[in-house]
């Protein structure tokens, strides 16, 4: 069975269906997904904040780029808030006042109403931090939890809405190049035919280039491991808290507090794994129960659920959205790590500007900066 469009978007992840959603007012799109279901994977998993000052300069001009959708979402596609208030403490040790300093002052110079907080108000904030575990913090006052999946449904609802098809349970196996258009063979022998071909596969995004022809970015899945416990105290209204990474005393870890009085936790890690469906690991939830522990006084014992995720890095930790320098009409839109959520109105208004070559692209954003060509490759075609 053939089939055709005019663009075939490779994922359905929330850079594949921001990528639909921005194009399919201008291009016949279909989404082709592996899975039976759509955010089975990295987005489906994501505990995402709206933060300014995460995730280097090109992912916080992104970021920046997609506040206007996040604070006054279309009426048509969202019909509830997309924020919720939750502070971010970015939390350093007693020995780590200098690293505090200075992490606040760069990330004041980003957004305003950052600041640096001392020990006594830090305990203030968060009081179930062990007070001599803790020295100095930055706060972040009006950061904002994202509803990840009512973000992701807006942009299915906006693609349906401007006819594009979604396949599920529908996998690559191979592409080819015909002429001018790209053929993407899928299960069941079917074929379809289209001029471009986005690669918005996340951890599967070098796989999807080799079934193409095309060399890889060396793109880097890292496993990130979580898990959701009840604390024996009343968490409601504290902030995220988060262990400076720079932080000569604290280990790797953050919480935040949820809905039911259950608490959302993190060992913050990013361990080299393969593409696939990521699991947490036994040591690693131990690990983060350990090093929440002993900054904390929550004594964690037990674990009502927990999980894992694979964020992707390109090799400069920067997102590759942009056309492959070597194979005509195919598009790459990998990379995004663990800013996928936060930058994705501005990530697929720019993909859809690149790919339809319209004007202007998203404000701030450096289409160069983004460009995959900015990458010597490791393979040939």
């Amino acid at each position: 069975m053939n089939l055709g469009a005019d663009v075939v978007v490779i994922g359905g992840g929330i850079a594949g269906l921001t990528a639909a959603h921005h194009l399919a007012p201008h291009r016949q799109v279909m989404v082709v997904e592996a899975e039976g279901q759509l955010a089975h994977h990295t987005t489906g998993r994501s505990a995402a904040q709206y933060l300014e000052t995460y995730g280097g300069p090109v992912n916080q001009a992104l970021t920046r780029a997609s506040r206007s959708f996040f604070f006054d979402p279309p009426t048509d596609l969202v019909d509830h808030d997309l924020l919720s208030p939750v502070p971010f403490l970015n939390v350093g040790g007693p020995d780590d006042e200098d690293l505090v300093t200075e992490a606040a002052a760069a990330a004041a110079e980003l957004v305003d109403g950052v600041r640096h907080v001392g020990h006594d108000e830090l305990l203030a904030l968060c009081p179930g931090l062990r007070h001599d575990a803790v020295g100095s913090a930055v706060l972040e006052p009006d950061a904002m939890d994202i509803d990840v999946m009512a973000l992701h449904q807006a942009f299915v609802r906006g693609a349906r809405d401007h006819g594009a098809a979604i396949a599920l349970g529908t996998a690559v196996r191979r592409l080819e190049q015909s002429g001018d258009a790209w053929v993407v063979h899928v299960d069941d022998d079917r074929r379809i035919e289209a001029d471009v071909v986005v690669n918005a596969s996340g951890a599967w995004g070098d796989v999807v280039a080799a079934h193409a022809g095309v060399a890889p970015l060396d793109l880097r899945p890292l496993r990130r491991t979580a898990f959701t416990t009840a604390p024996s105290v009343n968490t409601e209204g504290w902030p995220l808290v988060h262990a400076l990474e720079q932080s000569r005393t604290l280990a790797p870890c953050y919480f935040k507090p949820e809905s039911g009085g259950q608490l959302l936790c993190s060992l913050a890690d990013e361990t080299l794994d393969e593409p696939g469906d990521a699991r947490p690991a036994e040591i690693d939830v131990a690990r983060a129960i350990d090093n929440i522990n002993r900054l904390t006084t929550l004594g964690i014992r037990s674990v009502r659920r927990a999980w894992a995720g694979l964020r992707t890095f390109t090799p400069d930790r920067q997102p590759a959205i942009g056309w492959d320098r070597d194979a005509a009409g195919f598009f790459w839109m990998v990379g995004q790590g663990g800013t996928g959520i936060q930058t994705a109105p501005a990530a697929g208004a720019l993909a859809a500007a690149l790919i339809t070559g319209a004007d202007p692209t998203p404000a701030d954003v450096d289409a160069a900066a983004v460009a995959p060509s900015r990458f010597g490759r490791s393979a040939q075609r």
